[in-house]
């Protein structure tokens, strides 16, 4: 291994992670890459340009030898440090990867970045000891410091002058270092390291999405979201094709996923991203998720024709004066105007939904599932609304169950629903969502699918099907019996 500052970062990936999984779900590709971190790609090229160097390895939990092949590959690669990069309803799973990792290489040092350490930086060294440093807010420069200074054997007093890290001094009083200002000019950012998850043994597959970020920041300020609001930044659209076409070339990728908060950044961005990637004639395709009211039917033809397969709006509410609390700025004829121009030309569409978001009660989440019927999305997600730390939502919980995402309690409720009744619904909505004639019509017999997307949507309409008639069955004694034990014989 080459003699410069080194980190190895680790990453849980289940192996039954599937949101996007098509036999499930109903799209078209599995994108069993986007459950990595992009940050890992985006972190570790740029310590490679500035003279340090990055791996990566996962493992799935159910593994029992995960920890032992996380421990050879650490033999192997003699890092100087351990990074993970994670959001608050990781920390639990990965604190436990960490105490085993500790006590078979207990003098290797870790680093954690993410949205729930910069949110909570305080409270992540003094509840979790065995987590030496904390990145907080963007990472890159923030790391490469890092590593230098702990190469050079650097104490408390080097770490101090790094901005945006936080640690524990030799008397275990935490420090919190001045905030990291982000990178104003993104455009100098390196291209992800791709490298890091394929290689020969693992070559992109036909039904691998890879993600890619075109910017950084949000415009908007939902209250149910912990992304950087108002410093929004944008990566040049001749600079993101470059991006594409590199990729295309050397690793063979034609799939990708924007992973933005939204895309496109504006629609001259859209436009001049257009014209190049029309000029190039790079035969690609990819998906993005976008908000209500961003894109005419003249835009949308445009972006079909130059590769977009799938395409993903946050609605998150059907009730006007909900969606004012979550400060969405969106209406809900705006959504009705997107998504019957989506159906109309043929684009695969996913909705998502939110229940528990302050003020719902049972009628509210009611007009959600109805305008999410009325909207006929290819799919529709309803789920509980997660308040994580670095939302506005967070600070709406209740004190008591503010480490709900610690301890691995349920989800608590900000609404009159408690958090059961709010699963229930969300799992009852999605599951019977497809199961309605208008969506069949629409999007397995006569709609303006695809044919091979109306054939992914059968699919789901059929795994749904299965699943809720399970569902029924298992109410009845004896049908409940019966799966119980057709199950057990299959060894499920």
């Amino acid at each position: 291994m080459p003699d410069k500052p080194t980190i190895l970062f680790l990453q849980i990936i289940h192996s039954g992670f599937e949101p996007f999984d098509y036999a499930t779900f109903g799209l078209k590709r599995n994108f069993d890459l986007l459950p990595h971190k992009y940050a890992v790609l985006t972190l570790v090229a740029w310590i490679r340009e500035h003279g340090c160097e990055g791996f990566y390895t996962f493992i799935d939990p159910t593994d029992p030898n995960g920890v032992d092949k996380i421990s050879a590959s650490i033999d192997k690669i003699k890092p100087d440090a351990l990074g993970f990069s994670l959001c608050s309803d990781e920390i639990r799973d990965n604190y436990m990867l960490i105490e085993k990792i500790k006590a078979r290489h207990p003098d290797i040092p870790i680093i954690v970045g993410g949205r729930h350490v910069t949110a909570l930086p305080e409270h992540s060294l003094k509840n979790f000891p065995l987590i030496d440093f904390i990145g907080i807010g963007e990472g890159e420069r923030t790391l490469e410091e890092f590593l230098k200074v702990l190469k050079a054997g650097g104490g408390s007093d080097e770490y101090r002058k790094i901005d945006g890290l936080g640690f524990r001094d030799e008397n275990g009083n935490v420090v919190i270092t001045s905030p990291r200002q982000p990178i104003e000019d993104i455009n100098t950012l390196p291209d992800p390291a791709y490298d890091l998850l394929i290689d020969s043994d693992n070559p992109p597959g036909e039904r691998s999405g890879f993600p890619l970020v075109c910017s950084y920041g949000c415009y908007f300020h939902c209250t149910f979201c912990g992304a950087e609001h108002g410093h929004y930044r944008f990566i040049n659209p001749e600079k993101v094709v470059d991006r594409i076409e590199r990729a295309k070339q050397k690793y063979g990728i034609d799939y990708f996923a924007m992973r933005d908060s939204f895309w496109p950044p504006s629609i001259k961005w859209m436009e001049e991203f257009c014209d190049i990637l029309e000029k190039r004639d790079l035969e690609i395709e990819f998906q993005f998720l976008t908000r209500v009211r961003t894109l005419t039917r003249s835009h949308l033809l445009r972006l079909k024709k130059l590769g977009v397969r799938t395409m993903m709006l946050g609605v998150e509410a059907g009730d006007p004066e909900i969606l004012k609390a979550i400060k969405k700025q969106i209406t809900i004829e705006q959504a009705r105007e997107s998504f019957d121009i989506l159906n109309e030309i043929g684009i695969y569409t996913v909705s998502f939904f939110m229940v528990g978001n302050q003020g719902e009660n049972l009628e509210t989440v009611k007009t959600s599932i109805k305008v999410a019927n009325e909207l006929n999305a290819s799919i529709a997600y309803f789920s509980h609304l997660a308040p994580f730390p670095g939302s506005e939502v967070y600070d709406l919980v209740k004190d008591e169950d503010k480490e709900w995402w610690r301890v691995g309690a349920a989800r608590p409720s900000v609404c009159d629903l408690t958090s059961e009744e709010l699963d229930h619904l969300a799992t009852e909505a999605f599951l019977r969502y497809p199961l309605r004639w208008r969506w069949f019509r629409q999007h397995v017999l006569f709609g303006h699918l695809p044919a091979a997307y109306r054939k992914v949507a059968w699919k789901y309409y059929r795994v749904h099907l299965r699943k809720y008639l399970l569902g029924i069955a298992e109410r009845v004694p004896f049908f409940r019996g019966l799966i119980k034990m057709v199950k057990k014989v299959a060894g499920k």
